[in-house]
Order: C-alpha cells, then structure tokens, then sequence
C-alpha cells in the first residue's frame, strides 16, 4: 500500500466529514459539542464560546472524556480547518457518527463578527 500525502489525506477525511457553517452552529446551539483542536495557548488567547479545549495531538487520549456517547454531535474547529478536518475523521474512525468540521475554523468565525471568548 502507497504512503498518502497531506494533500490526500485530507481529501479522503474532506469527503467523509461533514461541515457546518458558522450560522448553522449558532442555531444548534447546545446541542453539540465543540472541540478546539487548536494548542492549549491558542485557545487560552481566545476560542469560541462553550468550546472545549482538546488539542488534536489528545484527540484518542481524552475525547472519551468529552464525548462517551458514539452518537453526540461533535463540531471541530482549529485556525483554518486542516487539523480539524483531520480531528474530525479521527473522530469517524473511532466510531463517532456526528462529526462536522466548523466552516472557515476560529478565523472564519471570527470574520463573521461572532463572540469569542477568552479563557
């Protein structure tokens, strides 16, 4: 079996993760979990409201922590979307049904003018 790149991996996890865009996560509301897989200094500096810190590196460590159930919704966001893309399929193959990766990640929220928040 040939080695993948970057660039294909993240194809293979873009067509198997959903998205949600930042005006659909407003409107879920509660309903989901929201996982910054961002470094912890990152998200300390400022994240997303209600969001957990789970950097990507302790995405299989900890999410049982987080998440027990295999069916809760679970949103991932990073800067720009790569490691969450990559946390959400993670996420998938370890058997999680409702993984969605936030459109545009914590700089797409961001230029949409909505709350963040500082730890």
């Amino acid at each position: 079996m040939p080695l993948k790149t970057l660039d294909e991996l993240l194809a293979e996890a873009r067509e198997n993760v959903g998205q949600i865009s930042p005006d659909e996560l407003t409107e879920a509301g509660d309903s989901v979990i929201l996982l910054d897989v961002r470094d912890e200094p990152d998200y300390e500096e400022e994240h997303l409201p209600n969001a957990v810190s789970l950097p990507r590196g302790y995405i299989e460590l900890d999410i049982d922590d987080v998440a027990p159930e295999e069916d809760t919704h679970i949103v991932t966001y990073c800067g720009g979307g790569t490691r969450a893309t990559l946390s959400a399929y993670t996420l998938k193959n370890m058997g999680y049904q409702n993984v969605s990766v936030l459109t545009g990640g914590f700089r797409g929220w961001k230029a949409a003018g909505l709350e963040t928040e500082e730890s």
